[in-house]
């Protein structure tokens, strides 16, 4: 999976509960899209969602995803703190956090 790959979208059923919270970690642009790229937008709250945020996206999308994000993690999202965090909370080795680079959308 990559920015060009076709991005996971957050399933309908979810988006009521989730959309307060996109509100919350984007700032910019409107909340409704960034519920089409689940890894994105999860990768967001794993960054900076409060504790309330973080539990929620937990319960709705699952272990499953908040892997997902930490393999494929969006470029220029994650911090080191939340980057080791995670990646510890999973038993995971911590990477080097991943960069952006000229070209990435």
């Amino acid at each position: 999976m990559t920015g060009k790959s076709k991005r996971l979208g957050i399933p309908d059923d979810a988006r009521p509960l989730l959309l307060p919270i996109a509100r919350r970690v984007f700032w910019w642009g409107e909340p409704e899209e960034w519920l089409d790229d689940a890894i994105r937008f999860a990768a967001q709250v794993m960054t900076y969602g409060n504790w309330e945020d973080t539990a929620t996206v937990w319960k709705v999308l699952g272990d499953d995803l908040l892997r997902k994000v930490l393999e494929f993690p969006p470029p220029g999202v994650f911090d080191i703190k939340s980057w080791t965090y995670w990646h510890v909370r999973y038993g995971l080795p911590i990477p080097p956090l991943p960069e952006r680079k000229i070209g990435d959308v």
